[in-house]
């Protein structure tokens, strides 16, 4: 054999080992072909829609887009003929790359030394989305391989479809739907001639040809495809007229509604329950959203200056416990929390719930008499003095009163009567999660926000009194499983409370006449305010609707003076003048088992207000309700200090029994065991001694045969100089 075939013979051998090289280096490098051209989850970041569909969010962090799509045959004719002609003009003919182009690509390519011009078809611009390579002449190579197995295993439509919804632009956008509201602020249906044409030029240069920043340039290029499309025969004349002839304008599409707090929750709620959807329908009412939102904002604008500086709103449908607005002012607090969720101190909210549980459990009726007068306790060493909002003790006072004057003094009182444990069980069981330490870590003192929960609970529980006591879970998702109420109160108790907090008369004491808590319709309303004015807050509900509103400072410090009447209360009140424009008043149920009777009530001195008043249809032996009888004054573990200014036989120490409303016909005191000579009534003065000392009594009440002991409280006396004692008074407003 010649050299020179032997040259040929061994050039030949190389090209083949070369060529099965290729071959085999080509087959490995392919990329595996996706199940379906859907975005998976894994792809996008999710999106939260209102009940109707209307976006509540817009995500542009995902790889993919998943949300701003549209089926090919909606895509607007002129969009898919303009990408067609600019990007891949014999796309439907080709199996995925277009060789012609490639090797003119390639010649170009080589005479400059590197990568200018990819000739890319649409199919192979798709394979790079899916499995992104780093440009290079290997990666063209791919491409065009991984363009053929798609359009082989998916279809030129498929994928044609795929290109127009994932094909990126400036800002994160992709797809041609995403880059008409990011550029245009319309649907691509509503563009104009040449802005549709126009999302055909971005994608090649979406900096250089931003109509916001580059309108010239990106005229000049519309017209230059225009006269391609033209020429190719993809459009005609009149066509080519129009697209020279329309305008070019920018704009953006904003979201419509504003629930970014919302759409967070939303979010950890579809991922808690598995949803893995990349978009999710919510329970969110769009048009009430609006309404609230900006009705909340202009209030706390209004109270600025009285140091409110954050509030939050929700409304619930009570039938169903769906969520229809939540809203968050200022929209972006900068400090990352969202008040809907945040607890805070709920001052008197939870008065009704401690009433209802004495009515239930007790057997207290509507025109229950308790005692408004002065109450302490014992608090690390000093006293805590109870007091009312407006500093009054009213004697006598009936629970219809004491609940809808929100009274403080006597709800501490149903508080010890009824019992801290059962309360913090009825909270837990309303749904108030937070509330997770023992009874004795709170106190009676919950009753006037002694702990701290979030609007979104509290909503939840007065839900729960709308709903005739049966608990429902708030949920914010449509795709959520439906859960069966559970019976918390009796009807009969939540309907009563219903007609306490909706009673005008019975709230004038405290509140005045024509309070703004008097809504036009009967609407039962609540408000709380914590200590130092930090927190406040307003709740309310009818049959259909339950409305909640918190004001305050998530950053700490106080308000001045702001209360719940004053800051949330007139949000509440058009809210639920907006919700009764747009649906009928659905009123306020009356369990038909109560029975109306005459009654005489009591709020102050004689004498009492003759009305009528709903009956509960059960009775309690006496034997089985009994006033909470204790000692009053000194509390168990107060520590005195003698004056040494002034006389120690002038220095005396009053004794006071706290007999819960009954009549002591005679006390018997004891100190350190022995009995205090001529002290027999209910009240008594000790002249002070130094040391540690032991009080109890025995009493004998009216209507009673035989005399209780009384529980014994220890106190301290301090002699000479000792430092006095430290006296704290905490309020919580109405």
């Amino acid at each position: 054999m010649s050299r020179r075939w032997r040259w040929l013979v061994g050039a030949a051998a190389v090209g083949l080992v070369a060529a099965a090289g290729l071959a085999v280096a080509t087959w490995q490098a392919l990329m595996p072909l996706p199940a379906s051209l859907k975005p998976t989850n894994t792809d996008v970041a999710q999106q939260v829609l209102a009940a109707d569909g209307t976006p509540l969010n817009r995500s542009f962090t995902g790889r993919l887009n998943a949300t701003a799509t549209l089926p090919m045959w909606q895509v607007p004719k002129l969009i898919r003929t303009a990408f067609r002609v600019s990007e891949d003009k014999h796309f439907w003919q080709h199996g995925g790359a277009d060789w012609t182009a490639r090797l003119a690509a390639l010649w170009g390519n080589l005479r400059a030394g590197h990568v200018v011009r990819g000739a890319s078809t649409i199919g192979e611009q798709v394979a790079r989305i899916i499995e992104p390579r780093r440009s290079s002449y290997w990666s063209h190579w791919m491409a065009g391989f991984d363009a053929s197995r798609l359009l082989h295993r998916f279809g030129h439509a498929a994928v044609f479809e795929f290109y127009l919804n994932q094909v990126p632009y400036g800002a994160r956008r992709r797809g041609v739907v995403a880059a008409a509201h990011y550029y245009f602020g319309r649907e691509p249906s509503a563009l104009d001639p040449a802005e549709q044409v126009a999302l055909a030029v971005l994608v090649r240069s979406p900096s250089r040809y931003d109509p916001r920043t580059h309108p010239r340039d990106l005229r000049r290029a519309i017209d230059q495809l225009a006269d391609r499309m033209q020429a190719q025969g993809a459009i005609g004349k009149a066509d080519l007229l129009a697209i020279r002839q329309a305008p070019v304008t920018p704009g953006r599409l904003p979201l419509s509604v504003h629930a970014g707090a919302f759409v967070v929750y939303a979010r950890q709620r579809a991922r808690a329950l598995g949803l893995t959807a990349p978009v999710v329908r919510s329970t969110l009412d769009p048009g009430l959203q609006r309404y609230v939102q900006r009705v909340l904002s202009r209030q706390l604008d209004a109270l600025a200056r009285r140091g409110a500086s954050d509030a939050a709103a929700l409304v619930v449908d009570n039938r169903t416990g769906a969520v229809l607005a939540w809203a968050v002012a200022p929209a972006g607090n900068g400090l990352g929390f969202d008040p809907v969720i945040v607890p805070r101190q709920p001052g008197s909210t939870l008065k009704p719930f401690v009433y209802g549980l004495a009515m239930e459990r007790l057997g207290w009726q509507p025109d229950h008499v308790i005692q408004d007068t002065p109450l302490a306790e014992s608090v690390n060493e000093g006293v805590h003095n109870y007091r009312n909002y407006s500093g009054r003790h009213y004697g006598r006072v009936s629970l219809r009163y004491a609940l809808a004057n929100s009274l403080n003094i006597p709800a501490v009182r149903t508080a010890q009567a009824v019992g801290v444990p059962p309360i913090v069980d009825l909270l837990q069981r309303l749904g108030f999660t937070g509330l997770d330490k023992s009874a004795d870590h709170y106190g009676p003192a919950i009753v006037l926000g002694d702990g701290a929960v979030p609007l979104f609970d509290l909503v939840q529980g007065y839900a729960t009194l709308a709903r005739h006591g049966r608990f429902l879970p708030l949920h914010v998702l449509d795709e959520a499983p439906p859960a069966k109420p559970i019976p918390v109160l009796s009807p009969e108790v939540t309907s009563v409370l219903a007609s306490i907090l909706s009673d005008p008369d019975a709230r004038s004491a405290e509140f005045g006449d024509n309070s703004i808590l008097d809504l036009p319709y009967p609407t039962a309303v609540k408000t709380g305010t914590s200590s130092d004015y930090r927190d406040t807050w307003a709740v309310g509900f009818d049959n259909h609707y339950t409305v909640g509103v918190w004001m305050g400072r998530l950053q700490g410090g106080s308000t001045d003076q702001q209360t719940g009447s004053s800051g949330p209360a007139p949000v509440l009140r058009q809210v639920f003048a907006h919700l009764r424009s747009v649906a009928p008043y659905a009123g306020l149920w009356q369990s038909p088992h109560l029975q109306e009777v005459p009654a005489c009530e009591w709020i102050g001195p004689p004498p009492c207000v003759q009305r009528m008043e709903w009956r509960l249809p059960w009775r309690v032996a006496a034997s089985d309700v009994r006033e909470r009888v204790s000692i009053a004054q000194p509390v168990e573990g107060e520590i005195l200090a003698i004056d040494p200014r002034v006389p120690r036989a002038q220095q005396r120490l009053q004794l006071r029994l706290d007999t819960g409303g009954a009549v002591a016909l005679r006390v018997q005191w004891r100190i350190d065991g022995e009995p205090l000579a001529g002290a027999e009534a209910g009240s008594a003065a000790w002249t002070l001694a130094p040391g540690h000392h032991r009080l109890d009594a025995t009493v004998w009440l009216q209507g009673e045969n035989q005399p209780r002991a009384v529980t014994a409280v220890r106190f301290e006396v301090l002699d000479g100089n000792a430092a006095r004692i430290r006296r704290k008074s905490t309020t919580s407003a109405r």
